[in-house]
C-alpha cells in the first residue's frame, strides 16, 4: 500500500510539473497551434487519469486524498483519448473544456478540504484556498476562453495537485 501511495504522489508531482509547464506556455505563447495543444492536452489527460486511478487504488491514511479519483481517472482517460482522436474538431472548445475540468476538480477538492478539516488536518486551508482559486479561474476560462487566463488556471491547478 505504501508503495502505491508513493507512486501516486510521484505521479501527482509529475502532473503538477506538466500543469506548470503548460500554464507557462499558455501565458508566454498565447498563439500556440490548436492541433499541437490538443495533442499535448490529450496526452496529459490520459497520464493524469492513469495517475488518478493509481491514487484511488492506494489507500491513504484518511481515505481523503484519492476519494474521487476512480471516476475522475476513467473520465480523464476517455476524454484524453477522444481529444487525441478528434482534437481538430475541438479547437473552439479546448479552452472552455479545460475551464470545466479545472472547475470540477476545484469543486471536488473544496469538498476534500472540508473533510480534511473534520479530520483535523492543518493543510485543509491551503487545499481550500487553491481549490477556490483554481475553480474561480476555471469559470473565467469557460466564460472568456482566454488562453492567458487558462495558463494561470493551470498554474493554480498545478499547485493544488502537488
Amino acid at each position: 500500500m505504501l508503495k502505491q501511495v508513493k507512486m501516486a504522489r510521484a505521479g501527482y508531482i509529475l502532473v503538477s510539473i506538466l500543469f506548470y509547464i503548460s500554464g507557462i506556455v499558455c501565458i508566454i505563447l498565447p498563439g500556440i497551434d490548436a492541433r499541437a495543444a490538443a495533442i499535448v492536452a490529450g496526452m496529459v489527460l490520459v497520464a493524469y487519469g492513469i495517475i488518478k486511478i493509481i491514487g484511488y487504488l492506494s489507500k491513504d491514511l484518511y481515505c481523503l486524498a484519492f476519494q474521487y479519483d476512480l471516476a475522475c481517472g476513467i473520465f480523464l482517460i476517455v476524454l484524453g483519448i477522444v481529444v487525441l482522436a478528434i482534437g481538430r474538431k475541438f479547437e473552439g472548445q479546448l479552452l472552455p473544456g479545460l475551464g470545466a475540468l479545472v472547475l470540477l476538480d476545484g469543486l471536488l477538492c473544496i469538498q476534500t478540504s472540508i473533510d480534511a478539516k473534520k479530520f483535523g488536518l492543518s493543510s485543509w486551508i491551503v487545499i481550500l484556498f487553491f481549490s477556490i482559486l483554481s475553480g474561480t479561474l476555471g469559470v473565467v476560462v469557460i466564460v472568456t476562453s482566454a488562453q492567458t487566463i487558462a495558463g494561470f488556471s493551470l498554474l493554480a491547478e498545478g499547485r493544488r495537485t502537488s
